[in-house]
């Protein structure tokens, strides 16, 4: 939405905030009163849905741990969703209550509103999203209780009013930047707080909010602080430790002040160290020191945060030169040679495969089986029936798939789905690349490249290229040559020279 301010970028920050004036009491209003309207459900399961009895039906006749595709009204577009079940839902919760949320969201009929949020809104008919709790069903599947792109609207044109204000905080400590960047902080709070029907402007609202994260960054600024957690803990240490010590006659110890206070006694021990004291971080750790904190906790083998900007930077322009200039069988083997990542924009299928390889769609069908096979087979059947998500006569067939065969026609289909939803679920995605092991070079590389997953090894050589293409080591050099002359002429130079200085 907004860039992070820096010294470096301040002057070219305040030319780009200034593209955005301030805007009349009646667009406020107007983007306040959209901001706070959410997405509006208008199916569920490719049916209309205008009533939350409606919708507590459809997610009980689908059950627990199950998905239900929702499509929602987000401004101008209808988007499509997936909401996931899961396990623990018990329909019996949300029995009898009306206003109880379901999954995490409350929601109210479009029809019940009044005219000018059903005018703003631009439908008629739905379920309107009031709320949603952190971290619920509902909130996972993104939707939203708000409207983005106006609350960015709004954010972007008082962006000035917050130079304004941090202006008159300086020399106290902290950088202009830094001041800005908290002041940006409070502006955020203060738009997702705005009521317009207050008849206040937003910067009158914001003045307090901006004010009060400048403030607070000025009070903190020279102090290294503990978590919350670990001084509240502290804190009951503090208070409980003199108690405890008159009942037992004696200073308890670490387990007994943990049984106590119901912690662990590693807890304990962090915060029974660390007390509710701060520290500067301009004071020295001992008294014949020569050095402050902020010197021994420097950490010099880190690349700074600008340098790890320009690389990504770097990174992501020669990704998108990869996809946009190189054929699919000239980006395998700059990437394969040089371990530069593939473009995640561009997917091989098994037609795309073969055109690489030279090899037959029904020998690419069957190596990608086999690896499947092999991969799956590595897993337990309680992981894979609970990595995707198969139901009882899945797991009846499991042990066929799995069974050794040559003829894979009859059952590439459900290998497929199987491994597909296998590496869509994250947590199972670092398995499958610790098994990439038991296939072989040709397997390896097929099936990556089928389910884009990173590869074991980085980098292969011209003649692992040729052997995998169905050429030459000759004919794949001059493949690696013909996309380098490409990238030369697209690619920046500091891009080139950082990934395929070796080439030239």
């Amino acid at each position: 939405m907004f860039r992070w301010v820096s010294d470096r970028s301040l002057s070219r920050y305040f030319k780009e905030i200034m593209r955005y004036p301030l805007i009349s009491r009646e667009k406020e209003e107007g983007l306040a009163r959209r901001a706070r309207l959410g997405d509006v459900i208008i199916a569920v399961d490719g049916r209309g849905c205008n009533s939350p009895r409606t919708l507590l039906s459809r997610i009980k006749r689908s059950g627990p741990d199950s998905r239900l595709k929702i499509t929602v009204r987000r401004g101008a577009q209808n988007l499509e969703l997936t909401l996931e079940i899961p396990a623990s839902f018990s329909p019996q919760e949300a029995k009898g209550e009306p206003d109880a949320p379901i999954l995490g969201m409350m929601v109210c009929r479009v029809q019940e509103l009044d005219a000018p949020r059903i005018k703003v809104l631009g439908i008629k008919r739905g379920l309107l999203i009031v709320e949603l709790e952190p971290d619920s069903p509902a909130a996972l599947a993104d939707l939203r209780d708000y409207n983005r792109e106006a609350r960015d609207r709004l954010i972007l044109h008082n962006l000035r009013w917050v130079v304004t204000i941090a202006k008159q905080y300086q020399k106290r400590g902290l950088a202009l930047a830094e001041l800005i960047n908290e002041g940006n902080l409070g502006l955020i709070q203060a738009v997702t707080k705005f009521d317009e029907r207050r008849k206040t402007r937003l910067t009158t609202y914001s003045n307090w909010w901006i004010r009060y994260y400048i403030v607070s960054a000025l009070a903190s600024r020279h102090l290294i602080k503990l978590p919350i957690k670990m001084r509240n803990l502290a804190k009951r240490i503090r208070d409980s430790y003199g108690v405890l010590s008159q009942r037992l006659g004696r200073s308890p110890s670490i387990e007994e002040l943990a049984r106590e206070l119901k912690a662990t006694p590693e807890d304990v021990s962090a915060a029974f160290d660390c007390g509710v004291a701060e520290l500067s971080i301009d004071a020295m750790p001992f008294e014949d020191s020569k050095v402050t904190f902020e010197e021994v906790l420097r950490d010099t083998t880190s690349p700074s945060p600008a340098e790890v900007s320009a690389k990504d930077e770097i990174e992501r322009h020669v990704r998108s030169s990869l996809a946009a200039v190189l054929a699919d069988r000239e980006l395998y083997v700059v990437s394969r040679h040089f371990g530069v990542p593939m473009p995640q924009e561009r997917r091989f299928t098994i037609k795309k495969l073969t055109a690489i390889s030279g090899r037959s769609e029904e020998e690419i069908q069957q190596v990608v089986c086999q690896a499947s096979r092999k991969i799956l087979s590595r897993f337990g059947a309680d992981e894979l029936k609970h990595y995707a998500k198969l139901t009882a006569a899945d797991m009846r067939r499991l042990p066929q798939l799995l069974r050794k065969r040559r003829d894979y026609s009859k059952i590439k289909s459900a290998m497929f789905k199987i491994m597909h939803r296998v590496v869509k679920n994250p947590s199972s995605l670092s398995l499958v690349s610790d098994h990439l092991e038991a296939l072989d070079l040709q397997e390896q590389e097929i099936f990556c490249l089928w389910l884009n997953v990173p590869s074991a090894r980085e980098e292969l050589n011209l003649r692992e290229l040729g052997d995998l293409l169905g050429v030459s080591r000759e004919a794949a050099r001059q493949v690696k040559e013909r996309a380098i002359r490409k990238l030369k002429k697209n690619l920046r130079p500091q891009a080139f020279d950082s990934f395929f200085r070796k080439a030239v």
